[in-house]
This record gives C-alpha cells, sequence and structure tokens, in this order.
C-alpha cells in the first residue's frame, strides 16, 4: 500500500536534486506494490506538499470500513461473498505528470493505485511509469482470498444415527457413531498471490525489446479424499496442505523493417514447483487406544454407505471384551486389535520447466494482403524425485508401511498458426486460416520400494515387530494401490495428440449496411495413447481419429443508423469422438441486435444457443448400456435497457434466461447398503442388459435410464442513478439469480442444493461532496441465499441383493422410507446452506 502523505514528503525536499527525487518516488512506489499489506498497517499522514519541479502531482485516498452481520451458513456467505467486518483502505492512487517543457527527467509519467488491503478478500497494487520512446514498465500485484464450501460437492450424504462396531464379532462390542460429513470433502480456505512485472525498451523505434516476470502462488489448507491408496486400499478424508507456484519468464525482441511489417522473436519459461503435502485430516482422531492415543478408524470416509460394515478387527486378540468406555477426554476406547490410523502423511514434491520459443510476423504491406502467423516450439521435463507416502497404525498385522518413488515426463510440442486475408474485390475479402499442432508427452512412474513394519500378532501394541523392505521386481509383482505401478516394475505411459485446422470464410458485402460471411471448417483429429514411445509419433501405440467438417453463415445488417443487427449459424459434425460425451453433432445460433433511438437510451439483445448431439455409439466402442443417446444445450437470452434522459437520473434494467441441459442414457447401481439405508430404482426394477459392474455375480445395476440435468436460471437487474444536485449521488438496485432445476438421482439421499435456489444482493449506495476534493460515501448490501423444498430420487430399492437378470428389485417410494431426501430434511444430510447478510460500508474519498 502506497502511503501518500510519505511520498510527498519525499518529493518536497528541495535539498535533493530532481532524478534523486523521481527515484525516490519510483522506489516508494514500488515498496508500495511489493509490500502493501505492511504498509497499509503504518500510520498515514497526509501532507500537501509542493511537485518535484517541472511535475504535477495528484494523490488521493479512500479511507473506511465494512460491518458485516450474517446470519445462517457461515460457510455458504464466504464461498459467494466472504466480506469481513473491519476497517479498510478502499483504495489509494498517486499519479505523477511531467509538464509539457519539462527536459531530462527520469520519468515522464508514474501512476500507481492499491485497495483492498486491511481484510478484503482480494487486493490489487498497480504500478507504471514510463518515459517517452525509451522505455515503459508495469507492474500488478493482486491478491485473492478463496474460501469454498459447497458442502454438497462430494459429500457420501450420510444419515444421522450411523455406528460401527469397534471391537471383535465374537466378543461383546461398543460402538462407533460414524459422523456425518458436514462440509465438502473438496473444502478449501487458499490464498492465491499474483504478480506480473513487465518492461518495454525503445517502444517506437524499429527495434524494441520486451522483458517481462510473473509469479503465482497458491497455498493454504484444504480437505482431499486420498482415493483407494491409505494402507493399500482406504479412501479417507485428508488435509492437505496445497503449496503450489509457478514462475514465469519472458523475453523478446520486435524487428520492424518496413512499414505495416512486424517480426517478433519471443522465449517463454515456465517454471513449475509442486510442494503440496497430506496428513490426516485431524477432525477424524476422534477415538483412542487404552494409552490414551488419539486414533481414527481405517475405513473409507463415506462408510457406512459404501461399506457397510465394522471395522477390521482381529476376533480373540487383545485384552477383555469391547466397552464403550469413556475418558475425561471423552473418546472412545477402541480394542487394540482393531484396524486404526494413528498417522499419515504423504509428500510428492514436482518440478516442471516448460520452455518455449515464438516466432511472430505481421504484415499488410502488401497492397490488399494481410497476414499473420507464429511458429512455436516447447521441449518441457516434469520430475518428482522423491514420492514419499507413510501409513501408521495398525492393518491386519501391519503398523507401518512406507513407499518411496519416483516419477518423469516429457513433453514436446510443436505449432505453427497462419492466417491470410485476401481483399479480392472492393465487396469480397477471402479468408484463409491454417493451424497445425503435435504434440508428444511419454512418462513413466516407479514406485522403487516399500518398507512394512509387521506385528507378530494383529495389535497395535504388540512388541514383537518385524521390518520387511521389497525394492527388487518379485513374480507375481509386488502391488502397491489403485493407480500405482508395482514396486521395482515401472510404469510407462504415452499421450500425443496432433490437430490439423482449416478454416476458409468469404466476406461480401451486398450493401453499405449488409455483409455476408460464409466459412468452412475442417479438422483432423489424431490421438495416441498407450505405452511410452521413444521411436516416433504413434509407432506401435492405439490410434484414434476423429475429422471434424462443418460451415458457419453470418449476416450483418444497419437497417437504420442507429440500429445494428448481426447473427449466425454454425453446423460442425465429426466422424467419432474420444469420450461418450463429446458432441458428434454440433449446431450453433448467435443473434445480437443493438437500438439507440436516442442519445440518451439504448435498448440490446442477444440470443445464443448450443446443441451437441452424441445419438450414436463411438466407431468402434459399443457402449454396454446401449446406444448413449447424449444430448446437451446451452441456450441464452439476454435483454437490456440503459435510459439517461439527463444528468440528474437514469435506469439500467437487465434480464437474462439461461437453460443449461445434458442428458446421457446409463445403468446404475441401485443395491441398498444396509436394512436401513436403501438405494435408488428405477420405477420397473428391472435389471441393466449389460454384465455386472463388480467382478463375478453381481451386484446388477438398475438401467437404462436417462441420466440428465436441467438448470433453467433466471437473472433480473434494475438500477437507478438519482443525482438531484451536483455535490450528491446515489444508486438504488436490485439483483436476483433464480434456478429452479431439476436431475436425475441414482442417490437416494441427495438433494437438488443450488439447482432449486435464489441469491438476491439488493444494494444502495451513496455519495456526498463536502468540498471539491473531499467525497463522504456509504453503501448498503443485502446477501441472501436460500434452495427450494425436499428433492431427491422417487424410487427405492430396500433390497441387498436385487435385481438380478431374471428377479427385479422390489420398488417403493423413498418418501415412505427413512434415510431418504424425500423423508429427510430439504437441505439434505449435511449442513443447512442458506443465510442472508446485511452488509454496510462507509468511507471517505480525499484528493490532494
Amino acid at each position: 500500500m502506497i502511503n501518500p502523505g510519505w511520498i510527498s514528503r519525499r518529493l518536497g525536499e528541495k535539498r535533493v536534486v530532481a532524478a534523486r527525487r523521481i527515484v525516490g518516488s519510483v522506489a516508494a512506489a514500488i515498496l508500495g506494490l511489493t509490500a502493501g499489506t505492511a504498509v497499509a498497517q503504518l500510520p498515514i499522514f497526509v501532507s500537501h506538499q509542493a511537485a518535484p519541479d517541472g511535475y504535477t502531482l495528484h494523490e488521493s485516498i479512500d479511507l473506511g470500513g465494512h460491518v458485516a452481520n450474517i446470519d445462517g451458513s457461515g460457510a455458504m456467505y464466504d464461498t459467494l461473498v466472504n466480506q469481513q467486518s473491519g476497517p479498510r483502505i478502499l483504495g489509494e492512487t498517486y499519479e505523477l505528470r511531467a509538464l509539457p517543457d519539462t527536459k531530462h527527467t527520469l520519468v515522464d509519467h508514474l501512476k500507481a493505485f492499491a485497495a483492498g488491503f486491511g481484510g478484503d478478500p482480494n487486493n490489487i497494487a498497480k504500478l507504471e511509469f514510463s518515459k517517452g520512446k525509451l522505455y515503459e514498465f508495469s507492474g500488478l500485484f493482486r491478491r485473492d482470498r478463496q474460501y469454498f464450501d459447497y458442502n454438497l460437492l462430494g459429500n457420501p450424504n450420510l444419515p444421522p444415527g450411523q455406528s460401527i462396531p469397534i471391537g471383535p464379532p465374537a466378543m461383546p462390542t461398543g460402538s462407533y457413531a460414524w459422523p456425518q460429513v458436514a462440509e465438502s470433502p473438496f473444502l478449501n480456505n487458499s490464498v492465491r498471490r499474483m504478480t506480473d512485472t513487465n518492461l518495454t525498451l525503445l517502444p517506437l523505434s524499429k527495434v524494441t525489446f520486451r522483458v517481462g516476470y510473473s509469479q503465482n502462488v497458491f497455498q493454504g489448507p484444504s480437505l482431499s479424499p486420498s482415493g483407494y491408496q491409505v494402507a493399500g486400499s482406504y479412501d479417507v478424508l485428508l488435509q492437505e496442505n496445497q503449496r503450489n507456484s509457478t514462475d514465469d519468464w519472458t523475453g523478446s525482441v520486435e524487428w520492424k523493417p518496413v512499414s505495416q511489417t512486424r517480426l517478433t522473436y519471443e522465449e517463454q519459461i515456465t517454471h513449475y514447483k509442486g510442494d503440496s503435502s497430506f496428513s490426516m485430516a485431524p477432525q477424524y482422531f476422534n477415538l483412542q487406544e487404552a494409552n490414551g492415543l488419539r486414533v481414527a478408524v481405517l475405513q473409507n470416509y463415506d462408510n457406512p454407505i459404501n461399506k457397510p460394515v465394522g471395522i477390521t478387527c482381529n476376533a480373540g486378540v487383545g485384552p477383555s471384551p469391547i466397552s464403550p468406555a469413556q475418558t475425561p477426554n471423552g473418546l472412545p476406547v477402541v480394542d487394540p486389535a482393531c484396524n486404526v490410523i494413528t498417522s499419515y502423511s504423504r509428500s510428492q514434491p514436482t518440478r516442471e520447466i516448460f520452455p518455449t520459443e515464438i516466432f511472430r510476423f505481421q504484415s499488410s504491406s502488401i497492397k490488399n494482403v494481410t497476414m499473420n502467423g507464429n511458429v512455436r516450439y516447447t521441449k518441457a521435463n516434469t520430475s518428482l524425485a522423491n514420492y514419499y507416502d507413510d501409513f501408521q497404525g495398525l492393518a491386519g498385522t501391519t503398523r507401518e508401511s512406507t513407499y518411496a518413488g519416483n516419477a518423469s515426463a516429457k513433453r514436446e510440442a510443436i505449432a505453427t498458426d497462419y492466417g491470410v486475408t485476401w481483399q479480392a474485390l472492393k465487396k469480397l475479402s477471402i479468408s484463409e486460416q491454417i493451424d497445425y499442432s503435435n504434440v508428444h508427452q511419454p512418462g513413466v512412474a516407479n514406485i522403487t520400494s516399500r518398507t512394512t513394519v509387521t506385528s507378530a500378532t494383529p495389535n497395535i501394541n504388540s512388541t514383537m515387530l518385524t521390518t520387511t523392505v521389497i525394492n527388487t521386481q518379485t513374480t507375481p509383482p509386488t502391488g502397491t494401490f489403485e493407480g500405482s505401478p508395482s514396486v521395482a516394475t515401472p510404469l510407462f505411459d504415452f499421450f500425443g495428440q496432433k490437430f490439423i485446422t482449416n478454416n476458409l470464410t468469404a466476406a461480401y458485402d451486398l450493401t453499405d449496411r449488409t455483409t455476408f460471411t460464409l466459412a468452412w471448417h475442417h479438422q483432423q483429429h489424431n490421438i495416441g495413447e498407450g505405452a511410452a514411445n521413444t521411436t516416433g509419433y504413434l509407432s506401435g501405440i492405439s490410434n484414434f481419429t476423429i475429422n471434424q467438417n462443418g460451415g458457419t453463415f453470418g449476416v450483418n445488417v444497419q437497417p437504420a443508423n442507429n440500429w445494428q443487427i448481426n447473427g449466425s449459424v454454425e453446423v460442425l459434425y465429426a466422424d467419432n469422438v474420444l469420450t461418450p460425451v463429446a458432441p458428434r453433432e454440433l449446431q450453433h445460433y448467435r443473434i445480437h441486435t443493438k437500438y439507440r433511438p436516442e442519445k440518451w437510451a439504448t435498448f440490446s439483445g442477444a440470443y445464443n444457443d448450443l446443441e451437441r448431439h452424441n445419438n450414436t455409439n463411438n466407431t468402434g466402442t459399443a457402449s454396454v448400456d446401449g446406444p448413449l443417446q447424449h444430448v446437451d444445450h446451452s441456450r441464452t437470452l439476454s435483454l437490456n435497457a440503459d435510459l439517461m434522459p439527463n444528468e440528474h437520473y437514469g435506469f439500467d434494467i437487465g434480464y437474462a434466461y439461461s437453460g443449461v441441459y445434458t442428458a446421457t442414457n446409463l445403468c446404475f447401481l441401485g443395491t441398498a447398503a444396509s436394512p436401513t439405508i436403501p438405494g435408488a430404482a428405477t420405477p420397473t426394477g428391472t435389471a441393466c442388459p449389460s454384465p455386472p459392474p463388480r467382478g463375478g455375480s453381481g451386484p446388477y445395476t438398475f438401467g437404462p435410464v436417462k441420466d440428465f440435468m436441467n438448470a433453467p436460471t433466471q437473472y433480473a437487474s434494475v438500477a437507478l442513478a438519482l443525482s438531484p444536485i451536483e455535490k450528491f449521488h446515489a444508486n438504488i438496485g436490485y439483483r436476483i439469480s433464480s434456478v429452479n432445476g431439476s436431475r436425475f438421482f441414482n442417490d437416494p439421499r441427495d438433494v437438488n442444493g443450488s439447482l432449486v435456489s435464489a441469491y438476491q444482493t439488493p444494494f444502495v449506495n451513496l455519495s456526498y461532496a463536502m468540498r471539491k476534493n473531499l467525497i463522504w460515501k456509504a453503501e448498503y448490501n443485502y446477501f441472501g441465499y436460500g434452495e427450494g423444498g425436499p428433492s431427491g430420487a422417487q424410487y427405492c430399492n430396500p433390497s441387498s441383493t436385487l435385481p438380478s437378470p431374471t428377479t427385479p428389485a422390489p420398488v417403493v417410494p423413498c418418501s415412505t422410507l427413512p434415510n431418504t431426501a424425500m423423508s429427510g430434511p430439504a437441505y439434505g444430510f449435511t449442513a443447512p446452506r442458506s443465510f442472508h447478510a446485511n452488509n454496510v460500508t462507509a468511507g471517505v474519498h480525499y484528493e490532494f
């Protein structure tokens, strides 16, 4: 943050020569840019000091604060708004300009700006200075606090009152109340800091030089499901301490050999550092051993939905009968023969270096011809030198299991684009755009060793331990965890793709007010994947080719001087797709109009319709569930009116409608997890004709059914601007976004959530100029978010064995069963998400 009084005093010291005064102002501005939060805490002294000789100086500052009164879900408020109470530096500017006759200056123009420091989630500081034909510099710093906890995302929807045994089945057991997941398993509370600097030397000469540096740091705690990895096969919730960053360096030389021709060579280098680490989420250490050691159950976090069984214990081993004994800290005691986690850690420091060389050219030196193009080459390397995964606790007889490994990958890409436009006739132009891209990406992963510490008996208190180190290939290979290679057996892989795209366009001016365009599109897309390949592109690797052809017809019409209309129709067809939900058929319809009957009145409207279909199987890949019949569309309509009859009042009215729909045929698993936790079912309860998804004899799935999501959304806004006198300005308005959607449910505990919701934000802001350089400001905002009523699957299956190919499942209305969304709370089996907040911001703007 920039302290304007301090800068003013520096600039006003007459005993310092002009050059040093300018250097001082630049240094102060840079300090404010890079250390805004620290400087923002210093006292601010506003003083009226004269500008340096030969310069004009203008400064301003906005001081104030927020008062936030929040009722309801604080997590959802922070996800959508995240404005907290407290004092703020709302904004500050500093601008220095050389007078027209001033010579021999280091800086002709310097401008700095900062806002949001003191606690706002978004902070920004910007610095720019330049010197005529010599140089231009710009620097930008941004800090974003990003909190996310939409708790339905990834939530297993565990109903209340579920418990599992925590002792051997052959003996009296205690029980453990399985906790509901009240937050999203992907919750994050992260900070992103972004710095961008650019320097241009000799911007107006025949040869221009540019250098730049950018840094993006993303860090903070989050939750992250482990995948079926912990102790070899368990999916638990981890706390991820994110720390990922990129450093980007750019340098370029631009040459203008002749008028209207420009040649540029540019070097870009990106260095990525991934230093995130993982540990067991602390809120799950809610059991203890008899000696007070806190532990977490070794079970999937979505138990009892995914695997509705008690934690694995070893019957007859360990001390006497299990009981839900309580200690002063209130944690149940678990039998020492039960599988638990005492600690878990994972680190995977990753480094990537992406150097890219680019040659660009632009030219319109040839009469009636303009062209541009570029050639890009990248040879990148990724290295994960030391992978480390350590589980401690008890899993059978395993007390500790540690994996070590490494991985590496390369990316080699060459691409070129060329476009040319020829003005063939006065009313006819022809354009050709050709794009080519070829990418090879081989990689290898290797688990180099596995170390295990086992007990002589399956008991966490056993003192008889054995250590085993596996770091050589075995027959059969020693397994690890989901997605990883076997120990000492490198896993090679390759992905590559090649694009050749051609767009030919003709534009014809039928009249001075009417223009038609017609374009033809062709793209060939080759994909290769499989074992690593170092001998040639796609040689010996599974090939996949997609050919896409289509066309676009566009019209631009001006019926009157104050009325414009333009629109287009695009149609594309692909003979294949890589994924089942990718489109083989595409239609895109667009129209936009703008009408200005008076200088003070503007009306505009737009319609956009994107339709995408895949009504057949992919070439050579027949779905076991039958034809996919994938359909999706995105349709938007917007209308807006800006009315400003005079300087005293004006209106802005807007309305928008968005209809997003997607549907694909599928089969789904709907057997009951337990007698009290039913599964979702189809109305008939018949089994899908495809094989069961689990190997062997079952369970079988329901279907085929249409899995769909429909999200019609309406947005409306109205605002009134008032200025009855010159000193007073006011804006009063109301905004609302309302979704009334629906979807297919294959989980009887899931709810619509934000798919049926309303978010409204009325506002009022006022300003009054006490004098020319002093303005009082106030702003009121209301934030209200709410969701609809009960929702969920209509039909449920109480059976854990049906359907079968010959016997349908029993089907009952979900509303008649416990532990379903239809009979549970409207917000689902997690924390409520509705909230409302009344926020007031007050401040003063002072210029000097």
